[in-house]
């Protein structure tokens, strides 16, 4: 019985986020309602405020999930605490590609929507968050100070897979994965 109530859930959860990445990709944050998530989702409002607390909590949830489902898909544990051989980093790095092309409509409004910086914020200290474990555990560039370098190679690689998305994805996954690996490999980064 209880996964019949866990599979409504599921199923609830799912058309409220469709309903709101459909409404993002038409309208600002802010014009968003409790009320046009709710109807597009076809639920009633009391349902929506059963699973969030507001639309904001939904955004949470939202980047949440994304982000770590993003970061899986690339083993980005194994790309932050190993040092790789080229052929794994850039397969990792292109199954992050391949996870932010086939999720091109949340990964769009989520940058292009002003009122979601938050989620480029949250990209940042998650990417941030691993090239520092990186480069401690690999002792990488020791002449240089550590804080200026991570943060030039994660605002470096945020800036190139936002330009990407905005741009309608140009390129293909696998030649933005070996360009970013030949850019992290030139600074000490493997």
């Amino acid at each position: 019985m209880e996964t019949k109530t866990d599979r409504r859930i599921l199923r609830t959860k799912k058309a409220i986020n469709e309903a709101f990445l459909e409404l993002l990709t038409e309208k600002d944050f802010d014009r968003i309602t409790i009320n046009d998530i709710s109807e597009r989702a076809n639920v009633n409002r009391g349902t929506f405020y059963l699973h969030y607390m507001d639309k904001y909590d939904l955004l949470d949830h939202s980047i949440d999930d994304h982000l770590n489902r993003m970061i899986h898909s690339c083993t980005f544990t194994k790309f932050t605490e190993e040092k790789l051989e080229q052929t794994e980093a850039i397969e990792a790095l292109k199954s992050l590609f391949i996870y932010v092309e086939e999720n091109f409509a949340f990964f769009s409004s989520m940058l292009s929507n002003k009122k979601t910086s938050t989620f480029r914020e949250r990209m940042m200290a998650l990417l941030s968050s691993g090239m520092q474990k990186k480069m401690h555990m690999q002792g990488i560039n020791q002449n240089v100070d550590k804080e200026f370098i991570v943060q030039f190679m994660t605002t470096a690689f945020v800036g190139t897979v936002e330009n990407w998305i905005l741009n309608h994805m140009p390129q293909p996954p696998q030649w933005m994965a070996e360009q970013i690996w030949t850019l992290f490999e030139r600074n000490g980064c493997k």
